[in-house]
């Protein structure tokens, strides 16, 4: 009997669509907060220093090598911050859903762990916006690395490699989505890996979602928002939003505003994660720190396992800053959904 090799980037148990996910009460806490504590960072100033990073994360599977983008022809309005992290909540409104025992149990439940810890409890909020995001797979942890500590595109290099599971840490996310338009700003997800066709949640959302293992699954938010206003000539990377009244949303550029949106026009997510373990052991050595990775480690491994398949890259003076270096271990490692629902295609950059 011939077996199929499963897909690196294959979620442990399917995705599962949830509904209500936060009470009316808790729904009124989250959007108070992003309403009142901003003005917030666009994501990719946040994690991503030049095109070469961007890509190496959310690049399409066949780029077009003759067109050279920079880090600001991929800007879109889209924007984070965290509620909680590092096992502690940020903001006292939201301590008793940072440390929810419905999430954490709902999270356990994917890889029937014994033991949860929270993680990451961040929101994204975007205004009308293309999507260039060919598809990505949320930031992998392993012992001694993960996103709070290391670059996405070292994080996500190593996640396609297959090298590192020995030191993984087993996560699991439940994000909640609003929306309230028809107007596209749907959920494009491969349950089954990048090579086979994927799957589709249309908009419009308000407090729906997903159980998922998002680590391991390729997926991006949709292009959302009335298709006349998703380019903002004037946005740049040091662009901030911040709440403005009871309705609207407006983006700045060092004080200057730049654009002005309805809540009608915005789409926002709540995405909440927990790292699990199985056993006490499993803890421990999590916690204590007793076998973890290093850069140093992971960087040597990623260049010996690329000797060993005949696609050498030399090794770079400066290689977390090195964008020749960044863009030869993406393609070395190259991997990207392969197709797209007609409702939703790729939207495709161009330079400014």
């Amino acid at each position: 009997m011939t077996s199929v090799a499963r897909h690196p980037m294959t979620p442990t148990v399917p995705p599962e669509v949830i509904s209500d996910i936060y009470s009316p009460d808790e729904i009124a806490v989250l959007f108070d907060v992003v309403r009142r504590k901003g003005p917030w960072r666009l994501i990719a100033a946040q994690h991503f220093a030049t095109a070469e990073e961007y890509l190496a994360v959310s690049g399409p599977k066949n780029p077009d090598l003759k067109s050279k983008l920079t880090l600001s022809d991929l800007l879109t309005p889209t924007f984070r911050s965290y509620l909680g992290n590092f096992g502690i909540a940020y903001e006292d409104e939201v301590h008793d859903l940072y440390f929810s025992r419905k999430m954490l149990n709902m999270i356990k439940s994917i890889h029937g762990a014994k033991y949860a810890t929270p993680q990451s409890f961040l929101f994204n909020l975007r205004a009308p916006a293309h999507s260039y995001d060919a598809g990505h797979f949320d930031g992998s942890s392993w012992r001694g690395i993960n996103s709070n500590n290391s670059p996405l595109w070292l994080i996500s290099i190593m996640a396609k490699s297959g090298l590192f599971d020995e030191w993984e840490v087993k996560s699991g996310q439940v994000i909640a989505y609003y929306y309230n338009s028809d107007i596209d700003g749907g959920f494009t997800y491969w349950p089954e890996g990048p090579d086979l066709p994927p799957k589709r949640v249309p908009a419009p959302f308000w407090n729906n979602g997903f159980l998922t293992n998002n680590e391991k699954m390729f997926h991006r938010g949709e292009a959302s928002g009335p298709r006349g206003r998703r380019t903002i000539p004037d946005l740049q990377l040091n662009s901030l939003i911040s709440g403005e009244g009871d309705n609207e949303w407006v983006i700045r550029n060092d004080g200057t505003e730049i654009a002005r949106y309805e809540d009608d026009e915005m789409r926002f997510l709540f995405h909440y994660s927990a790292h699990v373990f199985d056993d006490l052991a499993d803890v421990k050595r999590y916690v204590e720190h007793t076998d973890d990775l290093t850069v140093e480690k992971a960087l040597g491994m990623i260049l010996d396992d690329l000797k060993r398949r005949g696609k050498p890259v030399p090794e770079s003076s400066d290689p977390m800053n090195d964008s020749g270096f960044i863009a030869a271990l993406s393609s070395r490692y190259a991997m990207a959904p392969s197709e797209y629902p007609v409702e939703a295609p790729l939207d495709v950059p161009t330079p400014r």
